[in-house]
């Protein structure tokens, strides 16, 4: 064979094995980005219900807190309370915060970790215009008052019903009714920033394939990285197209050559046959 024909039949053979494989190439990273977007479409689908049922939650829990604040009238403080061996507390609410003389308000004392002890109700025994002398409205025994600290105290003007009785049981629940809360809105918290980040990737997930502003624009780098993958694909292919037209091209010169080849084999047998014996 002619060396120009063995030429072409390798560079058809090379291009047809690099257009192979460029096809094969990008065909699986569009299916592995294409499996990465549907998963991210599913889950931001599955995380739906679940905050919308947690704002539902919330909202009941919400209300149960409007409902509790009603039932314990109005609240001051925290204000700073002193307190003395006899149980008479001093506090810094007086007149000017409605506070008068015979008035019965209830304390709970703040802890280092901002929850709150009841130490019961008092009556106000004197008040001038920012501070006031309380003491028990029941017997307060020696070891009680001691474990009342000085410190900021909030004082409510009211407290529910046959709350005293069962005061114990009563706050614990309300202690239970607050962690809760505070787990809900965490909870939802969490589920809110899942849901953005589950559209964050949703969105990226688009623009690496379709493109988009979250991509750069780095020239540097490859058109995948700049304009999405579907781009990407489109060039590659339309390399490919120009390859498989150039091997076209070649398979036609190759036809040529072995045509003209032939021809020149053909005139050499019959020229050959002309030559004197």
């Amino acid at each position: 064979m002619h060396v120009l024909g063995k030429v072409g039949v390798w560079l058809v053979v090379i291009a047809a094995m690099a257009a192979t494989w460029l096809t094969g190439t990008f065909i699986n990273r569009r299916d592995g980005l294409t499996k990465k977007y549907v998963a991210a479409r599913d889950e931001v689908r599955k995380l739906k219900p679940q905050l919308i049922e947690k704002q539902a939650e919330l909202n009941a829990k919400e209300a149960e807190r409007f409902r509790a604040l009603e039932l314990w009238g109005t609240s001051e403080g925290p204000v700073q309370t002193q307190v003395q061996p006899n149980g008479v507390v001093v506090v810094d609410l007086g007149t000017a915060q409605k506070i008068s003389e015979g008035m019965i308000i209830y304390g709970f004392e703040i802890q280092a970790d901002n929850s709150a002890i009841y130490r019961g109700d008092f009556l106000v025994l004197a008040a001038r215009d920012n501070q006031s002398q309380l003491q028990p409205n029941w017997v307060a025994r020696p070891e009680d008052v001691a474990t009342w600290k000085a410190g900021m105290w909030r004082w409510r003007s009211q407290i529910p019903a046959g709350f005293q009785s069962n005061y114990d049981q009563q706050i614990h629940l309300i202690n239970a009714g607050a962690v809760a809360l505070a787990d809900r809105r965490r909870s939802a918290s969490i589920q809110d920033d899942l849901l953005s980040q589950a559209r964050s990737q949703l969105e990226m997930r688009e623009a690496e394939l379709v493109g988009g502003d979250q991509l750069t624009k780095d020239e540097a780098l490859d058109i995948e990285f700049r304009e999405g993958l579907v781009a990407a694909i489109e060039q590659t292919e339309e390399s490919r197209n120009q390859v498989l037209t150039k091997v076209d091209e070649l398979r036609r010169q190759l036809r040529t050559v072995q045509s003209e080849v032939d021809r020149i084999k053909q005139q050499n047998v019959e020229l050959s046959k002309k030559l004197p014996n």
